[in-house]
C-alpha cells in the first residue's frame, strides 16, 4: 500500500465528504490524515470549521469546541490557533441575530477565546507582528484597555487604515488611556 504524502489529497477528500454528507466520521478521517501530514495545516482546519457550521453538519457549539481544540492542541502550529478567531468571525457574521452583532466582541466569553487564541499564537510566533493590529482591535472592542495599551507600542508605525483612519486610531488610543486605571474587561 502506498503511503499518503500529499496533504492536498485529504484536503480535497474533506470537500468531497462535505458534499456526500455521509457523516462526520468520514470528514474526521480525512482531517486527521491531513493534520498528520502537516500539523500546521490551516486549510484543513478551515475546511473542518466550514463542515461544522450549522448550515452543514455541525453547530455553533461544535465550531467553538473545534476552535478551542486548535488553541490547546500542542501538536498543531502555524496559524492553527487563530482558527478560534475565525470561528467567532463566522458565528458573529452568520449565526447570531443582526441586533446582537455590534456587542458580540465585548462578550466576556468571546474575548476570553480571542485572547487565548492570540496568546497561544504569539507563544508560538513571538515575532509575528503582523497580527498585533488584529489583537489590538479585538482588545479594544472587548474593552480590555490593558491589552490594547500593551499592543499600541508594538504596532510600530500604525496601519491607520486597519483601524478606520488616523483620527479613529487616535481616538481609540485616547479612550484606552482614559480607562487605563480600570481593572479588566467590563462584564
Amino acid at each position: 500500500m502506498k503511503t499518503l504524502t500529499d496533504a492536498r489529497i485529504p484536503l480535497k477528500m474533506m470537500t468531497i465528504a462535505l458534499g456526500q454528507g455521509q457523516g462526520r466520521e468520514r470528514m474526521e478521517l480525512w482531517f486527521d490524515r491531513a493534520m498528520k501530514l502537516d500539523p500546521n495545516n490551516t486549510d484543513a482546519c478551515n475546511s473542518k470549521l466550514w463542515y461544522l457550521e450549522p448550515k452543514w453538519y455541525g453547530s455553533v457549539e461544535d465550531m467553538l469546541a473545534f476552535g478551542r481544540e486548535c488553541v490547546h492542541n500542542t501538536k498543531w502550529g502555524g496559524r492553527v490557533p487563530l482558527i478560534l478567531v475565525d470561528a467567532h468571525i463566522a458565528i458573529r457574521n452568520e449565526f447570531i441575530p443582526d441586533t446582537e452583532r455590534s456587542a458580540y466582541w465585548s462578550r466576556p466569553e468571546v474575548w476570553a477565546d480571542l485572547k487565548s487564541a492570540h496568546t497561544r499564537f504569539f507563544e508560538l510566533y513571538p515575532d509575528a507582528s503582523g497580527w498585533y493590529p488584529n489583537y489590538a482591535w479585538y482588545a479594544y472592542q472587548a474593552g480590555d484597555w490593558s491589552a490594547f495599551n500593551e499592543m499600541v507600542p508594538k504596532l510600530g508605525p500604525a496601519n491607520y487604515d486597519f483601524f478606520g483612519g488616523e483620527t479613529n486610531f487616535n481616538q481609540m488610543v485616547a479612550v484606552a488611556n482614559a480607562h487605563a486605571g480600570e481593572s479588566q474587561v467590563k462584564n
